[in-house]
């Protein structure tokens, strides 16, 4: 199964929600299709595989856990014959997006705050802390905390309860 995110208004967000979301399962992997958005650590890029190609490690994942693939400057449409071959391979796929991905149910995140507009379609609204903002249709996640972008930066996905919290967001019947 595969979800493609677009976080508004918080970019900072928009780097930890995919992981979050990719983290609910044992092994997943987040592919980063946003290259204007901070970027994710890692050597060998998206770009890379449109380049070269994917590997057979790349195709099959080695072990449990969240692989993350970053952009080094690929376009989503550049890409399609590798993202084709991960989502055969991976059995979770998260897609870090900008715009909707053709095929692939989009996940909106947005903050939870007040005078964010929350009526329209669902979205994942996530619990910031601020004021008393009435969410909109769609499920209500914690906020990834402090450490949360720390430890996606430093190659690691946040655990605990607000990790847990994000699992609903896969029962949810995106478009």
């Amino acid at each position: 199964m595969a979800l493609a995110v677009h976080t508004r208004h918080d970019d900072v967000l928009g780097l930890v929600a995919p992981v979050l979301l990719a983290g609910v399962h044992p092994t997943a992997l987040v592919v980063d299709l946003d290259p204007r958005g901070i970027p994710y650590p890692g050597l060998r890029t998206l770009a890379d595989l449109c380049r070269d190609g994917p590997t057979l490690g790349e195709l099959r994942p080695g072990r449990s856990g969240v692989a993350v693939l970053p952009n080094g400057g690929a376009e989503a449409e550049e890409a399609r014959p590798a993202l084709s071959a991960l989502l055969e391979a991976w059995p979770q796929v998260v897609f870090r997006v900008r715009e909707r991905l053709d095929g692939v149910p989009l996940v909106e995140v947005a903050p939870l705050l007040p005078g964010v507009e929350t009526a329209g379609r669902p979205r994942v609204w996530v619990k910031t802390g601020l004021g008393r903002a009435e969410p909109g249709p769609g499920p209500v996640v914690e906020g990834p905390g402090r450490s949360a972008a720390a430890a996606v930066l430093d190659g690691r996905v946040p655990a605990g309860r607000r990790l847990r919290s994000w699992r609903k967001v896969w029962e949810w019947p995106w478009e």
